[in-house]
């Protein structure tokens, strides 16, 4: 599919958009629209309305989240769908079709899943960051012994985390909902931290769908990073 839906284009003049992000569009919206048909829908590449605010399920997706590492051939892009119930975050699918990682969870309120391992206060750990951010030296300042890591997508970022592949996913930029919502579902299943960068709860399914960066990581390690943080965000 990939040497199929190389044409691309930009929308609103800046922000990258190929053949694959419309085509995988259309496949994701009929297959759950016909399948739940009293959700609402939240997806980068179909116009918002204001009908999914009125309700309580709302699938959140990005058909292919990282769309520069895909036309680029870099394997950091991935197909994100998550389910938003109440505005929290109950369910999380992040495929990678370029490596073939499938990564899903369901992320109940309660019961709470068991925890990873904490990181001890003074043992290196890995953030996983944004190319771009990494580029443009806007990785956000972390404390003690910090190694990073630029990855593409942040939906790919999360489910590396999740899966134990990294200490902690974070930004100081906006992120629109369908780039976080699977991604943090996966995170908070598996016992992790998932914030905005100020440290508040992520709300999904929002009038303005953006959240106010992020910070995911195990909860001695978020923590301690949030410390960091309010000491430059006075």
């Amino acid at each position: 599919m990939r040497a199929e839906g190389l044409r691309f284009g930009r929308k609103g003049g800046h922000e990258l958009v190929s053949e694959a992000d419309l085509r995988a569009a259309e496949i994701l919206r009929e297959a759950l629209t016909a399948a739940f048909p009293d959700d609402g829908w939240l997806s980068e590449e179909h116009r918002d309305t204001a009908d999914r605010l009125a309700r309580e399920r709302v699938w959140v997706v990005d058909p292919i989240d990282g769309t520069r590492e895909y036309l680029q051939g870099i394997p950091e892009y991935a197909i994100s769908v998550g389910l938003a119930v109440r505005g929290r975050p109950a369910l999380g699918v992040v495929h990678n079709p370029a490596t073939g990682d499938l990564h899903a969870a369901v992320h109940a309120e309660t019961p709470v899943p068991t925890p990873p391992a904490p990181v001890p206060p003074a043992a290196p750990y890995l953030a996983l960051v944004g190319r771009g951010e990494d580029l443009l030296g806007e990785v956000p300042p972390l404390p003690g012994d910090a190694r990073t890591r630029p990855t593409g997508s942040v939906a790919w970022r999360l489910a590396l985390l999740a899966a134990g592949r990294g200490d902690v996913v974070t930004s100081w930029h906006a992120r629109h909902e369908w780039d976080v919502a699977a991604g943090a579902a996966l995170a908070l299943a598996r016992g992790l931290t998932v914030t905005d960068a100020l440290g508040e709860p992520l709300a999904f399914n929002q009038p303005r769908p953006l959240v106010r960066g992020l910070l995911a990581a195990e909860a001695g390690l978020h923590a301690r990073i949030l410390a960091h943080f309010r000491r430059f965000m006075r």
